[in-house]
């Protein structure tokens, strides 16, 4: 693909990207208080907010991996690899800050879309609360690289 056409790609993915953010923020923000009851305690309100937790979590996950991260590789002309291809790459870039602190990220990613258990949702919202400060560092460092790079469309 044509690099301009990759660096505009990017850069409309960075506006999708703050808005991921900015909903994910709010919704760590609304179930923080909450955060130490048990789910089977919370109201049908409160456990609407740990569920839009969770998935944002795990949209913004994705967005990131699948689309952000495979862009820049498209950008630098890397061969694609395999996914921990991706994220060794990212860690040299600086854009995460560990590959394998990522890893365990996706893996959560996975019980989240994949979990079907009440008894273990405890845990799953649980690991996203506490991951998701990690996940919107890694938001900025991601922009703070594209910054370095001007990574910028141009007309």
């Amino acid at each position: 693909m044509d690099k301009k056409y990759l660096i505009k790609l990017l850069q409309e993915q960075l506006t999708i990207l703050d808005s991921a953010v900015v909903v994910l923020q709010e919704s760590y923000d609304r179930v923080k208080p909450i955060f130490d009851q048990k789910l089977s305690q919370l109201s049908i309100e409160q456990r609407e907010s740990c569920e839009a937790l969770t998935a944002r979590f795990s949209r913004l996950c994705d967005f990131l991996f699948q689309k952000l991260f495979r862009t820049i590789d498209q950008i630098e002309l890397v061969e694609e690899g395999t996914a921990i291809d991706r994220l060794n790459r990212m860690e040299k870039r600086g854009i995460i800050s560990s590959a394998h602190e990522w890893r365990l990220i996706r893996d959560l990613r996975n019980d989240i879309v994949h979990e079907y258990l009440i008894e273990s949702s405890d845990q799953v919202l649980k690991d996203a609360f506490a991951s998701t400060p990690l996940l919107i560092k890694t938001v900025q460092l991601l922009k703070n690289y594209v910054a370095a790079k001007k990574y910028t469309a141009q007309k």
